[in-house]
């Protein structure tokens, strides 16, 4: 092994020696590396003598049984990896070519392709899914029901301020018939759609990566996600990717998606997250506020 940095904490190494066995007998493991990307979970890159490549994933809030159904589900929609061995806190993966969203920006319209693939998925109600196929309902109700709720959180306060707060408020009072609207849609959502998830090769979507918050809900989240996390010029090719994926987009598509990202705003406020990184995000919501 090259990469010795990480320990395996409560993971067995000869379970790796059984995996590889199972592959072929003469094979070694070559190498060991880090996955940077991915914050859920941690995740290593195994190569093994003859130049095949794995992926080792240690779970840490999520479990493999989750992984195995939302692949099952999604594997003829978008490039999934194929899940090959596991155990209670842990999987070995397929590996999938390509580079990440973040390296190759251009090719944010066949993501967004994907996004609208994706949400063509329905289901019979709005909740978190089960890998018995049932959906539990979200325990803070619905999108404007969780926003008030953070409002009184102590961290959301001191970060935005008593004019932040009313401000806030006030955009509740006149978007309720939206939220309302939003909060009846049974979509598939991905939950973290942003270029750091998304593999591209050969100018297509080669893998959708992490799905530790999938859900059944609106895929506005997914499209503000992806609009948070690309330039503003781009834009138009998130909404041609959408379209043509067979998203039909009302004239307000834009502050829908913004007005759902605003809830990980506030969630982000509430997190272990760097003073920098929060602040950016009442930047957001100021800017969402001045709209």
């Amino acid at each position: 092994m090259q990469d010795r940095r990480h320990p395996y904490q409560a993971f067995d190494p000869t379970l790796i020696r059984s995996f590889i066995e199972s592959v072929g007998p003469h094979l070694v493991l070559h190498s060991v590396e880090l996955c940077t990307a991915g914050k859920s979970n941690t995740n290593f890159k195994l190569t093994l003598s003859d130049g095949s490549l794995y992926i080792l994933r240690l779970y840490a809030n999520s479990k493999p049984e989750q992984d195995a159904y939302i692949f099952k589900l999604v594997q003829d929609i978008v490039p999934v990896p194929e899940l090959l061995a596991q155990g209670p806190q842990w999987a070995i993966l397929s590996f999938l070519p390509g580079q990440l969203l973040t390296e190759t920006p251009d090719h944010v319209e066949q993501a967004a392709t994907a996004l609208a693939r994706l949400a063509d998925l329905k289901f019979n109600t709005p909740g978190q899914l089960q890998t018995d196929g049932s959906i539990t309902p979200f325990d803070f109700g619905g999108l404007s029901d969780y926003m008030a709720q953070q409002l009184h959180h102590p961290e959301v306060q001191f970060w935005l301020g008593l004019d932040g707060l009313k401000r806030l408020q006030r955009l509740l009072a006149q978007e309720v018939n939206r939220l309302k609207e939003l909060d009846t849609s049974t979509c598939l959502v991905h939950g973290d759609f942003n270029p750091t998830n998304i593999l591209i090769q050969d100018g297509q979507v080669s893998g959708v990566l992490d799905w530790d918050y999938c859900h059944s809900g609106t895929p506005y989240m997914d499209i503000g996600n992806l609009l948070r996390h690309t330039p503003i010029n781009q834009h138009p090719q998130i909404k041609a990717g959408l379209e043509r994926g067979g998203m039909k987009l009302p004239p307000d598509w834009q502050r829908r998606a913004e007005l759902v990202d605003l809830t990980s705003q506030l969630e982000f406020l509430t997190s272990s997250r760097s003073d920098t990184f929060k602040q950016q995000c009442v930047d957001r919501v100021n800017l969402f506020l001045r709209m």
